[in-house]
């Protein structure tokens, strides 16, 4: 355990100016050029950056000419570095702040996320899994396997993604069957410490003309990173794809997914062990000892869906319908809110989980002057979960919660004049939620997207959007408690700027914004003369502004070089939290939870040739954090001082590209912050792991 502070932003920015220094340094190879974009061995001319296709927009489209502040992790990069949970692929994304959650991850995008239970609140950040939103944490844990890309977009997105993406939208985009050449894929087989063994493969068979079929899986099995054997990982998963094209105007594909959570489960330390660096792994202590270690966890989903595209001749009509269910338990035998003996019946979380939803819209022709999207979205969601953490239930009904939503939307763009065009969009939405004790509610929004594109040259493009978004309110449906919260609005600014120079070689990629975020919904979970209490609110203004660029460059020799740079101020408005003696205290002018005023995200990469064409590549990516709070009840216990953590690889490629081993070592520093924080108890991040990853393609 490393116990010396964290590293100051100087010594990151020194790292950044000795890495460039090496590479102009470095003569030119003849060395395979490294990725600086979305896939990692694209056919972009040796030496310059790669073309990223997006469908960000619901059309494909380069980043470089989408009007969001936008970046792309590539599925070849997930897999060879041994990403395995979605905190992990996306930790190296400018301006993204992954928050601990009950087996999983709630994800954090310029200062705004969610610290609601689930069922009872929703995240601002919309994700979506192969297009289709899902609102439970767990997908994000056992590692999102087979993966063409994951897709960020960082602002509101409220037209087309709608509600709770006022923060923005992450798309986890799988890989689809193919009808090119025969039965083809890849595989990967991880090993590391704290027994970690993990494989993941994805295979496709042609079956005729017109008929593909997709088959992959993941298994990950690793030990816990406490002392008690918590915050593991056991976890399985199997997806199957079909795909139907009988004609260049008709595309099916239809899909089954089956996902597993077993083991132990996250876990949780005393605040005051995480004051020390060598007890920040030390697990919460039992009544009784031994009882600690006593616990598992037992989470199952399901999810089926289909995606047509079919060309009508003046547009392309896209459905969408999906399914989507799963149930599970946590169980820790002496936490007292869990009667003895009754553990399949008290600590269903969730006893049910269900979504049916279903999109249809209809797109412009590529390459069409007008380019335009509309479209119906509907949503039906239950959500059932008998008794939360430290919570004490009477019965085996805990929370009972039900979502419906219907929207209407659409979203163009034309031309003004060359080089200048005009986007508006808007999207109305309704939502009706219920709840136990008779809890019933309403809310409506239309939302809306103006702005305007300005191309500056062939490579360069800045913009200037105005968006609105809004995220439903709900209820306080704990057990004995009762309450409305009402939904938020957020009203952004936003100018942009998508550039590259040198050649192709340079790019560099900002953003200036401004957010009125009111009505923030708010739980202030507190222990009083009384008990627990969970206090639901909204704080009426909160203001954000802030600043991002991103800088990319590729050398002659094929190194790279990716460098982020971030400035946030987000702060609360008047946000009262309950003390001991029933009194409140203002949080007034405090920053909001997960929103660091500064960080710096940095990655290099270096190709090296070897004898007979194989290639060898070191990497190294390092990230600082200033202080942030990691809950709403802003203390000395809840806040995460400033620190800086960094990876390093070197990985191997055959020369004929079908084999690669990459040797990690993940968190150098192994330094282990906090995550989270619930009514005295911390949720941690991983300390310093390494391992080995063997890849092929065949």
């Amino acid at each position: 355990m490393n116990t010396h502070h964290p590293s100051p932003i100087r010594r990151i920015a020194a790292a950044a100016f000795a890495a460039c220094g090496a590479l102009w340094l470095h003569p030119a190879s003849h060395a395979q050029t490294a990725a600086v974009a979305a896939d990692s061995r694209g056919d972009a001319p040796k030496g310059e950056l790669q073309t990223v296709t997006v469908t960000a927009e619901r059309k494909a489209k380069s980043i470089q000419k989408t009007s969001i502040a936008l970046e792309a992790v590539s599925g070849t990069d997930i897999a060879e570095q041994g990403l395995s949970s979605g905190a992990e692929i996306l930790k190296n994304v400018a301006n993204v702040e992954i928050q601990g959650a009950a087996r999983g991850s709630m994800i954090a995008i310029r200062g705004i996320g969610s610290d609601l239970p689930p069922g009872m609140g929703e995240s601002a950040v919309s994700t979506n899994y192969d297009g289709i939103y899902n609102f439970r944490a767990e997908m994000t844990t056992l590692g999102l396997f087979d993966l063409d890309r994951v897709e960020v977009l960082r602002g509101p997105q409220g037209t087309l993604y709608g509600r709770n993406a006022a923060a923005g939208a992450v798309n986890f985009i799988t890989r689809d069957p193919s009808l090119k050449g025969g039965t083809d894929g890849q595989a990967a087989l991880e090993m590391g410490s704290h027994g970690l063994f993990r494989g993941e493969f994805g295979a496709n068979a042609k079956l005729g003309k017109s008929v593909a079929l997709r088959i992959s899986g993941a298994s990950i099995s690793r030990d816990g990173f406490l002392s008690d054997g918590f915050n593991d990982a056991q976890a399985s998963a199997v997806r199957i794809k079909a795909l139907y094209q009988p004609s260049a105007d008709t595309r099916l594909v239809a899909g089954l997914e089956h996902l597993r959570l077993g083991g132990k489960g996250p876990g949780f330390i005393a605040q005051d062990n995480w004051n020390n660096a060598g007890t920040r792994l030390q697990a919460a202590v039992a009544p009784t000892p031994g009882l600690e270690q006593v616990g598992y966890q037992n989470y199952s989903a399901d999810k089926t869906w289909l995606q047509l595209d079919q060309n009508l001749g003046f547009a392309t009509l896209t459905l969408i319908p999906a399914h989507q269910s799963g149930s599970g338990i946590v169980y820790r035998k002496y936490d007292s809110s869990r009667p003895p003996g009754s553990e399949e019946q008290f600590n269903a979380d969730p006893a049910v989980a269900r979504q049916n939803s279903i999109e249809a819209r209809l797109a412009s022709r590529p390459g069409a002057s007008l380019e335009w999207v509309a479209g119906l979205y509907g949503y039906d969601m239950l959500n059932v979960q008998n008794c939360l953490a430290n919570i004490s239930c009477t019965s085996s009904l805990g929370t009972r919660d039900t979502t419906t939503s219907k929207a209407i939307f659409g979203q163009g763009s034309v031309p003004l004049r060359a080089g200048l065009r005009a986007v508006a969009g808007v999207r109305h939405t309704r939502d009706h939620k219920t709840a136990i004790g008779g809890l019933d509610g309403h809310w409506r929004s239309t939302d809306g997207k103006l702005g305007a594109e300005l191309d500056l040259g062939a490579n360069a493009m800045t913009y200037l959007t105005y968006a609105t978004a809004y995220r439903p309110g709900g209820f306080n449906s704990l057990p004995g408690a009762s309450g409305t919260f009402n939904s938020e609005k957020l009203k952004s600014i936003e100018l942009g700027l998508k550039s590259r120079w040198l050649g192709n070689r340079l790019q560099f990629n900002g953003a200036l914004f401004r957010y009125d975020y009111r009505d923030y919904q708010a739980v202030d979970f507190a222990f009083t003369v009384t008990g627990l209490a969970a206090n639901f609110r909204n704080v009426p203004k909160q203001t954000i502004q802030g600043a991002e660029g991103e800088v990319r460059a590729v050398f002659d020799n094929g190194a790279s070089l990716r460098l982020a740079l971030n400035v946030l101020d987000a702060t609360l408005g008047d946000l009262r939290v309950t003390n001991f003696d029933n009194s409140t205290t203002s949080l007034a002018g405090l920053p909001l939870p997960h929103a660091p005023k500064t960080s710096v995200k940095l990655g290099t990469e270096f190709p090296i040739a070897l004898p007979g064409g194989s290639t060898l590549t070191l990497r190294a990516d390092a990230r600082y954090t200033a202080r942030q709070y990691v809950s709403l009840n802003e203390s000395d216990a809840t806040l995460q001082p400033a620190y800086s953590q960094a990876d390093l690889s070197a990985q191997w490629r055959s020369a004929d590209d079908r084999w690669g081993l990459n040797l990690y070592v993940k968190n150098a520093t192994d330094y282990v912050p906090k995550v989270a924080n619930f009514v005295g108890w911390t949720l941690v991040g991983n300390p310093r792991t390494y391992g080995a990853v063997l890849t092929t393609r065949f």
